[in-house]
């Protein structure tokens, strides 16, 4: 819907500020705004009214055929699509009155016939719903300067329609081509327009015959219309053709050798004494319509391929992959169809930016260019997914080497703004006829078989097989088993303890989901959470997860068990909301904690999405004493200058670290410089993953502050969490 004028952004260009001042200061317009939505039909009055024009409406064809019979309009504002009738329809009922008024018309049709339909009937412009304000402010402008222009053009002609100086003035200055044939064909008369149009002299054209002019490829099209006999409604009208052009000092050498003419002609005949008629010649008006097919181009350009790389887009990928299908059915052919998805692209945009993601995704689509062949098809159907169209292949290993190809030539990294970026793909591969006979078919076996070898380690190519349905038959049934299970309350928090490595006390507890599958039973997390993510359950699972957790503080609270901060993992899309800081504020009042008592673990990608937007709501939680935890540091994009803008108060050593301590990887070096850097910060430290004595040890050499894993204990569940907080109470609190 569009926006009134006092709920846009003030922030105004100068150009937007020149146009509305533009639009203010010119002479009020009548308008008739015809439109059937009541949001878009008062919004777009008060637009209107806002820069001082007189405003009607109407809300189907039968209101605005009443008002058009009724009133004068110097513009119509008409949407394509009314109840009663098409904005076509009434278009068409204004073909008379196009000279006094101009049309704009509106639509939310996606279909790019419906734009290139209304030009051809007489609209002035065409905009597509949700369209911002100033678009159509300044598209009113501009057709408020052509109809004043129309207006001046009609006082010029009343003031010399009885002189024979209008009549060479008209023709001379019509910016159409306007001609006459003798009866032999041959240009007889020429006005000056033709030179302008086609860079041909009418003087060299003079006496020659019409096909000096007419492409030739169109000549055999062109033959009876340029030599038009007819007259009346037989004549020829809006005949499209080809003229030829010849370069001029101000078209350039880079100008097209044709222009595109709407030719309408008339055959001349003179009266003779005996009443008889004889043919004398031809009459022809040729008006220039190139810049109408080039924005028609445009349109089905847009309609057809993918803005950012070019490519086709998914529209267009279905209609060839239909043709090779129908092809090679007819010619007992084979066709591959692969379906391309970047591995891991989602952390570029998230720690980069979309404007690096963008520009990676152009490379990425020139590297894939060239592994193709000629006659292959390349589209981006949307975000870091392609498809391919492989028609004419010999066996499946044809497409297995093109496959490899690909591979290979993204292993060569990108180089982007000082940035040295490493993308892999995962491709799936499906065969026509023995993997399906329709293009759905083969789309979605291809899209099946890319899932599956993104799960087998990505990088990596799979043919579909029938097996690989049931892959995504799992898959589905994750999913609705995860529905349900919210709804049944089948899942369980469990709580690892955060142990102090001098003194071996307990000093805090990290809350972890668990699934209790009525079928499968305990189920970890790294099996559910991706597909809680991909299909938006992440954010209500989060919901309960800060809820009970923050019950289970309070009943520890009520039981007088030691002070003991208890953290809470939540993800991007839960700290991403914008009532996220609100909602938390108010689970802790409802359990009537305060902040001081609960911790929040993020991971650095988590950060690095919205890094100006996470600072902020994380301040505010810190300032209530809810302490900031960094998940699993060192695997993202560590970065120091983060860390001193964040209110971080501990980071976690990932348990890869850990593990790689006394092997051949060595492992020790890092884990030391990462406890120097969280010294030299003042910030606690805590390792995740310890299992060994040794790893201890090395831990509170480095003066690691605290340790996590199966050296002490596992996750287990509130009960036996509740009974090591006795055992165990804390010496030192982390806080």
């Amino acid at each position: 819907m569009l926006e009134s004028p006092n709920q846009r952004n003030p922030a105004k260009t100068e150009e937007t500020e020149a146009g509305e001042m533009d639009a203010q200061n010119a002479q009020s317009l009548r308008i008739l705004v015809v439109e059937d939505e009541p949001r878009y039909l008062e919004s777009t009055r008060l637009l209107l009214r806002h820069y001082g024009h007189a405003v009607t409406t109407a809300k189907d064809a039968a209101q605005a055929r009443a008002r058009l019979t009724g009133q004068d309009f110097d513009l119509v504002l008409l949407d394509l699509h009314l109840p009663d009738a098409t904005g076509l329809t009434i278009l068409n009922d204004m073909a008379p009155r196009l000279e006094q008024s101009m049309v704009i018309v509106v639509s939310g049709d996606t279909s790019i016939d419906s734009a290139i339909h209304a030009l051809k009937a007489g609209a002035y412009d065409f905009l597509r719903k949700p369209y911002d304000p100033e678009e159509l402010i300044k598209s009113l402008r501009n057709a408020a300067r052509e109809l004043a222009l129309k207006r001046e053009n009609r006082e010029i002609q009343a003031r010399l329609e009885h002189s024979e100086q209008w009549h060479r003035f008209l023709v001379n200055n019509s910016p159409d081509i306007i001609f006459t044939l003798d009866a032999e064909g041959r240009f007889s008369y020429l006005n000056d327009c033709v030179e302008g149009i086609t860079g041909h002299s009418k003087t060299e054209l003079i006496g020659q015959p019409w096909e000096t002019l007419v492409l030739e490829a169109e000549r055999e099209t062109a033959r009876w219309r340029m030599n038009e006999r007819r007259t009346g409604e037989r004549a020829t009208r809006n005949f499209e053709l080809l003229l030829q052009r010849r370069p001029t000092a101000d078209s350039g050498d880079l100008a097209p050798p044709h222009v595109s003419v709407e030719l309408s002609a008339s055959g001349m005949y003179r009266e003779e004494a005996d009443g008889s008629r004889r043919y004398v010649g031809t009459y022809g008006v040729a008006r220039d319509i190139s810049e109408r097919k080039k924005a028609e181009a445009t349109i089905t350009f847009q309609a057809y391929h993918d803005l950012l790389t070019g490519l086709p887009n998914r529209a267009l990928f279905k209609d060839r992959l239909t043709q090779a299908i129908a092809n090679a059915r007819r010619h007992g052919l084979l066709l591959a169809v692969m379906f391309l998805d970047l591995d891991r692209f989602k952390s570029v945009n998230d720690t980069l930016g979309h404007l690096v993601g963008d520009e990676l995704l152009q490379l990425t689509s020139q590297r894939l260019r060239h592994c193709l062949r000629e006659g292959d098809t390349l589209a981006r159907i949307g975000g870091d997914e392609f498809m391919l169209l492989l028609p004419h292949i010999r066996t499946r290993d044809n497409a297995a080497h093109i496959a490899e190809k690909i591979l290979a030539a993204l292993k060569t990294p990108f180089h982007l703004n000082s940035h040295e970026l490493y993308i892999s793909a995962s491709i799936g591969i499906a065969i026509y006829p023995d993997d399906g006979i329709t293009h759905e078919t083969l789309i979605k076996h291809a899209d099946i078989a890319m899932y599956c070898a993104k799960d087998q380690g990505r990088n990596d190519f799979r043919f579909f097989d029938s097996g690989l349905n049931q892959h995504l038959t799992g898959r589905m049934a994750v999913e609705s088993d995860l529905r349900r299970g919210l709804q049944r309350g089948e899942f369980e928090m469990h709580y690892q303890p955060k142990v102090d490595t001098l003194h071996g006390s307990i000093i805090g507890m990290e809350a972890l989901i668990r699934w209790h599958h009525p079928q499968r039973g305990l189920v970890q997390p790294d099996e559910f959470i991706p597909i809680a993510e991909d299909s938006g359950l992440i954010a209500p699972m989060s919901e309960w997860v800060l809820d009970t957790v923050c019950r289970q503080a309070r009943i520890w609270h009520d039981q007088a068990l030691p002070p003991t901060a208890l953290a809470v993992n939540l993800p991007a899309r839960h700290i991403e909301h914008p009532d996220f800081v609100d909602e938390f504020v108010r689970v802790l009042r409802d359990h009537r904690l305060e902040g001081r008592g609960i911790g929040i673990e993020i991971t650095e990608s988590t950060l690095m999405r919205d890094m100006e937007g996470s600072v902020h709501k994380l301040r505010q939680l810190s300032d209530m004493g809810v302490e900031i935890s960094i998940d699993d540091f060192g695997t993202g994009y560590s970065s120091l200058s983060y860390l001193k803008r964040l209110p971080v108060h501990c980071l976690k050593i990932d348990r890869s670290f850990v593990h790689d301590l006394h092997s051949q990887d060595n492992g020790a070096p890092l884990v030391a410089g990462i406890a120097a850097m969280a010294k030299g910060l003042r910030l606690n430290l805590v390792a995740e993953g310890v299992e060994t004595q040794a790893q201890l040890e090395f831990l509170r050499q480095i003066g690691c502050d605290a340790y996590q894993g199966y050296l002490f204990s596992q996750a287990v569940s509130a009960d036996e969490a509740t009974r090591m907080l006795r055992t165990h109470p804390p010496a030192i609190n982390l806080h």
